[in-house]
């Protein structure tokens, strides 16, 4: 008991750290085995020194929990990583441009006929793998809707378009080509009396390709 009351007489100085080595060494060895005056140690607000097992314990849930930090950092990174690379996808999905007039022969493969009274538009081989049709007019001046500014609907002379294809598309190791010729009625040329040329237009270059022109 007398030891009792001389290690809790130390304990404040010890819970402070402002005892001698020789007390903490004598606190720590005294408490291993007191309940007592570890419980008061506790009260102090002081960690109470653990025995070797416990040490190997708390060593075990420290890496335990850096394992499981780590396969939660890997997990985060990866379902990053997935939520970039759908995010491009669905870019490229939903974003077009105009198809390269070169790289899909579009001088060789689009033309115009007159039918039945109605020009036709007609689309075979590579720029048949074309997503859509962007129309466009000209007038007297050579604007065109959609592109110039100064473009007059009261002038106008000339139906157009131009094909669009998805970003993705681009990115294909093997070009589409069409088996089959895709055909569209375009206007009937008694009715569409102002339109005096039917053209495919390169918005890249700014450029006309004449496909139909009235006689």
């Amino acid at each position: 008991m007398k030891e009792c009351d001389m290690i809790k007489d130390l304990l404040p100085l010890y819970a402070d750290d402002v005892c001698s080595d020789e007390s903490r060494r004598a606190v720590e060895a005294h408490i291993k085995d007191c309940p007592d005056c570890k419980a008061e140690l506790e009260k102090l607000g002081k960690n109470v020194v653990v025995s070797p097992q416990k040490d190997a314990d708390v060593l075990k849930r420290i890496k335990k929990r850096l394992r499981i930090e780590k396969i939660t950092v890997g997990i985060i990174s990866c379902l990053s990583i997935v939520c970039v690379v759908l995010g491009i996808v669905m870019f490229l999905l939903n974003t077009d441009q105009s198809m390269d007039v070169n790289k899909y022969d579009i001088k060789e493969n689009v033309y115009a006929v007159e039918r039945d009274n109605a020009v036709w538009l007609c689309i075979k081989g590579k720029a048949g793998s074309f997503d859509y049709m962007f129309p466009t007019v000209s007038d007297t001046s050579g604007n065109h809707m959609g592109y110039d500014s100064g473009f007059k609907k009261d002038n106008k002379n000339g139906y157009g378009f131009t094909l669009k294809e998805r970003k993705i598309v681009s990115l294909a190791f093997t070009e589409m080509m069409s088996s089959k010729t895709f055909e569209v009625r375009l206007f009937d040329v008694d009715e569409q009396k102002e339109y005096d040329k039917v053209f495919y237009y390169d918005d890249v270059n700014n450029k006309e390709y004449i496909l139909w022109e009235r006689d």
